[in-house]
């Protein structure tokens, strides 16, 4: 059965000009609501969940804003208007949470629990009465009348339980904070829960580590499998002070049977004295648990280039390399090099290593399952937008000449960059 609320709806323009002015309902649906006047011949207007831009509360009123430059104000609810806001975010949250792969893994457990944000910039944030839920991968928190949020496991930094305080602390690799509060008697079962997440996840990696990277020593395959967790890019420098015998073992891995590829990596890394070398692998068990399956990548930075270059690098069928801008318009390269590769580290082990995301047209994307992800991911959309181009020239020399010409592309520019869509005529073949 849908659920309904009466309301008032006022529309406005981007300038404040009252479009619409009507007494009516909301209907809501698991995609979208619906804003109708009384009557059977008002129809209404649909308002999909990824159409808004911002939504706030004020006493009585509810605004939210579209991407389309309107406003929306709802008001006399009655004494409903707690109940609808949960309806609402309950709702809007459990579709984000399905669409933008904030679930990762089966459901382990959740709590009842108070939460507080602070952002890189330390702005605190009170997302205040939420549930948490832990997943195999995860950390899903659903506020209960806030936006969801989810922390994936490969991108936590660190995490600590102050037991005086009953109190969890997360920290992300993008440097975002989150307190995790009034946790009650189920303080010691989100400390179990979160700490046998992170243990078998851990586990996993080291036992698949030991049959693909045998002769080295547990502290140090332990070091790789908390720095690789499930399939993270690790700079190869960061390798050799773990064991100055681990870079070239790990580069066989990534690398076998493709010397091609390989060769090209090496034109590559010789372009810029400050190169940052990167390779992400993720292995996996085949169906019988008796052989692993390694699926490697490889990302080049190139800052005194302003260009990333990436590839999968175990399947010689794949033959394409491909060519990102570090910054887009102004700024230097250097300083957003760790943005830039957390962005890439991101797409690569949330979409499992699915590069579709990244490189193709919005309109070939809208009926699979990236099509919410293309529009509210961040980090998706940024590195979509920062996408050259590809080469896959299998001839060296003229590889050479592919790179230079994506290289001349991303310097520094102020015109205003290309679409998404005509950055594809420039593809190199």
């Amino acid at each position: 059965m849908a659920i309904s609320y009466s309301v008032k709806f006022k529309k406005l323009n981007f300038s404040g000009k009252t479009l619409v002015e009507k007494e009516g309902e909301i209907v809501f649906d698991r995609k979208y609501f619906r804003l109708k006047g009384k009557g059977a011949n008002d129809h209404g207007e649909i308002i999909n969940f990824t159409d808004i831009k911002e939504s706030r509360s004020e006493k009585d009123k509810f605004v939210f804003t579209t991407f389309a430059r309107e406003q929306f104000e709802l008001s006399r609810f009655g004494d409903s208007v707690e109940n609808f806001l949960a309806d609402f975010y309950r709702i809007k949250n459990e579709f984000f949470a399905e669409n933008l792969f904030m679930r990762a893994g089966m459901l382990i457990g959740q709590f009842d629990c108070s939460v507080e944000i602070i952002n890189s910039f330390g702005k605190s944030i009170n997302k205040g009465v939420s549930v948490v839920q832990f997943f195999e991968q995860s950390i899903l928190f659903l506020p209960k009348f806030s936006d969801a949020f989810a922390v994936n496991l490969n991108f936590m930094r660190h995490h600590q339980f102050l037991d005086e305080e009953y109190l969890l602390q997360i920290e992300a690799d993008s440097g975002t904070k989150i307190n995790v509060s009034r946790l009650g008697s189920h303080y010691d079962d989100v400390r179990e829960c979160l700490e046998g997440c992170l243990e078998k996840m851990y586990q996993r990696a080291l036992n698949q580590l030991n049959n693909v990277l045998s002769g080295f020593s547990l502290p140090v395959l332990l070091k790789l499998a908390y720095a690789i967790k499930n399939g993270k890019a690790i700079e190869i420098g960061a390798l050799k002070k773990m064991d100055a015998a681990l870079p070239p073992k790990v580069m066989e891995l990534a690398f076998a049977g493709n010397p091609d590829l390989e060769r090209r990596v090496q034109f590559i890394r010789g372009m810029d004295k400050d190169e940052k070398f990167f390779v992400g692998f993720s292995l996996l068990n085949d169906a019988d648990n008796r052989e692993i399956k390694v699926r490697a990548w490889f990302l080049c930075a190139l800052p005194s280039l302003n260009t990333i270059v990436m590839g999968i690098s175990n399947n010689a069928q794949d033959k394409r390399i491909f060519f990102f801008r570090i910054v887009m318009e102004q700024g230097i390269p250097s300083d957003k090099l760790e943005e830039k590769v957390l962005e890439i580290n991101q797409c690569m082990v949330m979409f499992d290593y699915d590069l579709n995301p990244l490189l193709k047209d919005k309109n070939e994307l809208r009926k699979t399952k990236y099509r919410v992800a293309i529009l509210r991911m961040a980090f998706l959309r940024l590195f979509r937008k920062s996408l050259l181009g590809y080469s896959q020239a299998e001839d060296l020399e003229r590889f050479k000449d592919d790179a230079n010409r994506y290289f001349a592309l991303a310097r520094i520019m102020k015109s205003p960059l290309l679409r998404h869509r005509q950055m594809f005529k420039t593809v190199l073949k």
